[in-house]
C-alpha cells in the first residue's frame, strides 16, 4: 500500500471504531451478535472461527466447519491485541505501516502473542472510552475486518 492508501484505511477504521458503539453489551448481545455473525458467514460460504470477549471471559465461540485448531491461536492473539493496543486489529498494522516500523520487529511485542492482521475488534460502550471486550474472526482470508464491521452496523441498524 502506498502512503495515502495506508492514511486512509487508518482513517476510516478509527472512524469505525468511532461509530460503532453499542448502547449496552452483555451475555445475551454476544449471544445474538454471534449467531448472526455465524449464519451470514454461512450464507457467504465463509468457514470462521469466531470469538467473542467480555474482559477474560469468552462469551460466544463458534468454530465452523473448516476451521482448524490453528484458527484458536489467531483469535486468541487478536482478542489479546484488542485488550493491549484498545484499537483494532486492523488498526494496530496499519498504524505500524503509516509509521514505517514493522510491527513484528517491535521490542516489546511478542510476535506469538500479538498480531496486526485484521480480525480483532474492539467492544465499546456508550459513555465509556474504555474496550470492555473484543470481537475476534479467522478463517475469511483478509476479509475480517470489513466483516465484523459489516455485521456489527447490520446488528445496530446503522
Amino acid at each position: 500500500m502506498s502512503t495515502p492508501e495506508i492514511d486512509a484505511a487508518l482513517a476510516k477504521c478509527v472512524a469505525e471504531e468511532a461509530e460503532l458503539v453499542f448502547e449496552k453489551f452483555d451475555h445475551q448481545t454476544a449471544w445474538d451478535i454471534g449467531h448472526l455473525i455465524i449464519d451470514e458467514a454461512g450464507k457467504r460460504g465463509l468457514n470462521i472461527a469466531v470469538r467473542i470477549s467480555l474482559g477474560d471471559l469468552t462469551v460466544f465461540q463458534y468454530s465452523m466447519e473448516g476451521t482448524k485448531p490453528g484458527n484458536e491461536i489467531w483469535l486468541q492473539r487478536k482478542t489479546a491485541t484488542v485488550y493491549y493496543f484498545g484499537d483494532s486489529t486492523e488498526r494496530v498494522g496499519l498504524y505500524h505501516a503509516q509509521h514505517g516500523r514493522d510491527f513484528y520487529e517491535t521490542p516489546w511485542i511478542d510476535p506469538f502473542l500479538y498480531t496486526k492482521h485484521g480480525g480483532g475488534f474492539p467492544i465499546r460502550v456508550t459513555g465509556s472510552p474504555a474496550v470492555v471486550g473484543a470481537f475476534a474472526m479467522s478463517n475469511a482470508h483478509g476479509m475480517e475486518h470489513d466483516f465484523i464491521v459489516e455485521m456489527i452496523r447490520k446488528f445496530l441498524g446503522k
